[in-house]
């Protein structure tokens, strides 16, 4: 690989980690790992309102991490398949299992 490559792919990976870097977001994210969600349900399993739900999402979704559909009066939110669902399954493997301790 030569270093232009490996500096670009370095960029794409730093900025995937700095939008991960956010307990928020982890928690968003670790959610919908399992499947689609609600953003009332998103708020619940994080523990926040509703309002900073849809902030960290509008982030998400422009960073193109996660898409949304409408149904009704309800928008629902995924992930998008690309090369940081690998890194969001394990991420939710090693951390977000209910059976998991977080590990230091």
């Amino acid at each position: 690989m030569d270093v232009s490559t490996l500096d670009a792919q370095a960029e794409a990976a730093a900025a995937l980690l700095k939008s991960l870097a956010n307990p928020v977001r982890l928690k968003i994210l670790c959610a919908l790992v399992e499947g689609e969600r609600s953003v009332g349900a998103l708020a619940e399993r994080a523990g926040v309102r509703e309002t900073v739900v849809s902030q960290h999402l509008m982030r998400l979704r422009a960073e193109g991490l996660v898409k949304n559909r409408r149904v009704a009066t309800t928008v629902y939110y995924a992930i998008t398949e690309g090369p940081a669902l690998g890194v969001l399954e394990a991420l939710h493997e090693a951390f977000c299992r209910p059976e998991q301790a977080p590990r230091r």
